[in-house]
């Protein structure tokens, strides 16, 4: 139902639902559930209602490829049906094979990702990725002796909850503010990011301030990665469309700031691929060149499945 939708994109918004991952599993879900409800008698009723759904859960974080790949998918797969029987027969099947894709995927990060952290590694990150954060717990299970250092993350301070789950993980954890960067990048064996969305040429979409993290370690030699489901990769730029930047509001920054004072607070940046090492995702071990490759194999895939 809309409400459901409505309250979800709500959520979203306000960032009480967190991470690419969380928000594309509650995003698909909340349209699942309203394709289920909806009273629409016509197939063309039932499509308009939707993609409008699919609209509103896709503005909610513009920056967020994974939730908008699910949508598209659900919404291609009701376009494939004869009527609204079969169209929501298609989005329940669409949905659940997405959110089941994803949390797959995310397993098989993790399992190919800890081979690439070695016993004694200092490992620097940025923000809150939970693909990260799972990884760096496997790697601590294994008996890997790691230290993080984690990034504050202003302006809202999202590295706190990485640095509550590594030191609940028993993992020897420094917050940093992020300006200190490069003050600790020599002693860093490994960036480790995770990632908003990948751009079909390579780009990296993630937390701002995370291309000041890679250009210093670039300028340092310390090796940058990042590990991501290929359900971040955004088809849309493989058209040529820009990834949209979400800018968020200024009292993220400052409260009450001083009047005629402007403040400008993007969530995101973009980091060049010749700036990222390696990208690990489901599908193994990957250089940041070869993500319009894999987009273009899982457009195919995608229309062939429903359209047969």
């Amino acid at each position: 139902m809309v409400h459901d939708v409505e309250r979800t994109a709500s959520l979203i918004q306000r960032l009480e639902v967190q991470g690419a991952r969380n928000i594309a599993l509650s995003g698909v879900k909340a349209l699942g559930d309203a394709a289920r409800k909806s009273k629409a008698k016509t197939l063309k009723d039932f499509i308009k209602e939707l993609e409008r759904n699919a609209d509103m859960l896709s503005k909610a974080r513009v920056t967020e490829p994974a939730l908008r790949n699910g949508l598209e998918e659900a919404v291609l797969a009701a376009r494939c049906a004869g009527d609204v029987r079969a169209a929501k027969a298609n989005v329940a099947a669409s949905t659940k094979e997405y959110a089941g894709r994803l949390s797959k995927a995310f397993d098989r990060v993790i399992d190919i990702g800890v081979h690439r952290i070695r016993d004694g590694d200092v490992i620097l990150t940025h923000c809150h990725s939970s693909t990260v954060t799972n990884l760096l717990k496997a790697a601590h299970k294994q008996g890997k002796r790691i230290k993080v250092f984690c990034t504050e993350t202003r302006p809202k301070y999202q590295g706190r909850i990485t640095a509550k789950e590594l030191t609940a993980a028993g993992i020897p954890t420094t917050m940093i503010v992020d300006s200190c960067a490069r003050t600790v990048m020599n002693d860093v064996d490994l960036v480790l990011l995770g990632a908003d969305a990948f751009t079909s040429d390579g780009f990296l979409v993630n937390k701002v301030g995370t291309s000041q993290i890679a250009l210093v370690a670039k300028e340092a030699r310390t090796m940058l990665a990042c590990a991501c489901e290929t359900m971040k990769f955004d088809p849309l730029t493989l058209a040529g469309s820009w990834e949209p930047i979400e800018e968020r509001s200024v009292k993220e920054v400052w409260d009450k700031p001083p009047k005629k004072l402007k403040i400008f607070n993007p969530a995101f940046d973009l980091t060049p691929p010749h700036l990222l090492g390696f990208v690990i995702t489901e599908l193994g071990v990957i250089s940041p060149f070869e993500v319009g490759h894999i987009l273009r194999e899982r457009q195919d895939a995608v229309k062939k499945r429903w359209e047969q």
